[in-house]
C-alpha cells in the first residue's frame, strides 16, 4: 500500500484529518480559523473570507501515543526535537508534500492565557465548541487582524446564551456561561478578552452591511454586560486591585517554546 500523502487544499486535508481521526475512536478537534469556517452555518459577506496556512488541533493528553502513530500513518512528519521536549503541551507535525505545518495543543490551549479544554472535546464532534474558539481568538494581547475577523465571524453567525451545551437539535451557539467561568475567576484573562472584544463593533462596522454590524455590536455587548455583572473570585478582586501596572499575560513564546523551532 502506498503511503499516504497529505491533500494539497487545505480544507479537503482538514476533511481528511477529521474523518481519520474519528475512524480511530480519538477525540482530536479542530481550532482556528478552519474551525471557525466549519461553523459558518450561513452565508457570510466575502469581507470576512481569508487563507488558510496551517491546521490546528487539540488533543486530549491520554490519546498522545495513538495520535503520534495516527498522526505517521497519515502522511506526517514530526518534529521530532520540539516534541521530545515539548510533548506534554504540544506538538508539531511536517506536512512536506505541501509546505505546511501542523500544530498540536494537548489538553489545552496556551498563548497570552492558559484555557484547560480536556474536558471540553465532546462538546462538537469536529471543533470546540463555539464559546472555546472565541476564547481561542479572543485571549492574544496583541491580537491581529486574522484573529479578530474570526472573532467576528463567530458572532455574526452564532447566538449568544447562557447553557455550556449543545442546544436541542445540534445547533451551535456561543456560550455565555463558559465565557463567564474562564473570565470571572482570572482578572487577567477578563481584561484581555473584554479588551478584544471592544474593538469587534467597530471592525464589524468597517466590514459588514448596517444589519449584519449591528448584529455583531449587539451580541458584543450582551457579552461584555454579562461578563462584567458576573460574580468574581477573591483572587480576580484581588488582582484586580493591582491593575494594568504589572503585566498579566505571558508572551506566547515563552509557553511551549518557538513554534517555528526546527526538527
Amino acid at each position: 500500500m502506498s503511503p499516504a500523502v497529505p491533500l494539497r487544499d487545505i480544507e479537503a486535508e482538514t476533511e481528511r484529518l477529521l474523518g481519520a481521526f474519528a475512524q480511530r475512536g480519538l477525540a482530536v478537534r479542530l481550532i482556528g480559523g478552519l474551525a471557525v469556517a466549519r461553523h459558518r452555518h450561513r452565508d457570510v459577506p466575502a469581507a470576512l473570507g481569508r487563507e488558510y496556512g496551517d491546521i490546528d488541533l487539540v488533543i486530549h493528553p491520554r490519546e498522545g501515543k495513538a495520535f503520534r502513530a495516527a498522526m505517521e500513518e497519515l502522511g506526517y512528519t514530526p518534529n521530532v526535537r520540539f516534541n521530545n521536549m515539548r510533548g506534554d503541551r504540544r506538538l508539531l507535525y511536517g506536512d512536506e508534500a505541501n509546505d505546511r505545518k501542523l500544530d498540536v495543543f494537548v489538553g489545552g490551549f496556551q498563548m497570552c492565557h492558559s484555557l484547560d479544554l480536556a474536558d471540553r472535546l465532546g462538546l462538537h464532534p469536529e471543533t470546540l465548541a463555539p464559546a472555546d474558539l472565541l476564547l481561542t481568538k479572543l485571549q492574544v494581547v496583541e491580537v491581529n487582524l486574522k484573529d479578530l475577523t474570526d472573532a467576528l465571524t463567530i458572532l455574526l453567525t452564532h447566538e449568544v446564551a447562557p447553557p455550556d451545551a449543545p442546544a436541542p437539535g445540534g445547533d451551535d451557539h456561543v456560550s455565555l456561561d463558559r465565557l463567564v467561568r474562564v473570565t470571572s475567576s482570572d482578572w487577567g484573562w477578563y481584561t484581555t478578552f473584554t479588551d478584544n472584544l471592544s474593538r469587534l463593533p467597530g471592525l464589524a462596522a468597517e466590514l459588514l452591511p448596517g444589519p449584519a454590524a449591528e448584529t455583531v455590536a449587539g451580541r458584543a455587548a450582551g457579552i461584555a454586560d454579562g461578563l462584567a455583572a458576573a460574580p468574581k473570585s477573591l483572587k480576580w478582586r484581588a488582582r484586580g486591585k493591582v491593575g494594568r501596572r504589572i503585566p498579566w499575560y505571558e508572551l506566547p513564546d515563552e509557553i511551549g517554546g518557538p513554534i517555528g523551532a526546527q526538527p
